[in-house]
């Protein structure tokens, strides 16, 4: 485990529980995102990378309504994480043009 997805996981957990900040899990997201990217990893691994460093399963299954029905904790910080993926993910320039 990276030292970024290490403090994705603490940040997490402690989101989770209580003890930490929507703000702090963001902020790991982000970097961990960042290092990624930055290592060529296509935004499918990313989101498999951000689950595992949660430590929430990598699938949910189709029939399971009480996994769409959930609002626990974990959930609802997990969800702000996928979130948080994407728009730093998408938010970046992927290549540099030159002007005209």
């Amino acid at each position: 485990m990276t030292r970024h997805e290490s403090d994705l996981r603490s940040a997490f957990e402690r989101a989770t529980d209580g003890s930490g900040s929507p703000e702090e899990v963001r902020a790991a997201a982000r970097e961990l995102v960042r290092e990624l990217e930055n290592a060529g990893i296509p935004p499918e691994k990313i989101i498999v990378a951000v689950k595992q460093a949660c430590g929430v399963p990598l699938v949910t299954i189709a029939g399971d309504t009480d996994a769409l029905a959930d609002i626990t904790p974990s959930k609802q910080v997990f969800d702000l994480v996928v979130r948080t993926v994407i728009d730093e993910y998408y938010s970046a320039p992927k290549f540099q043009t030159k002007p005209a």
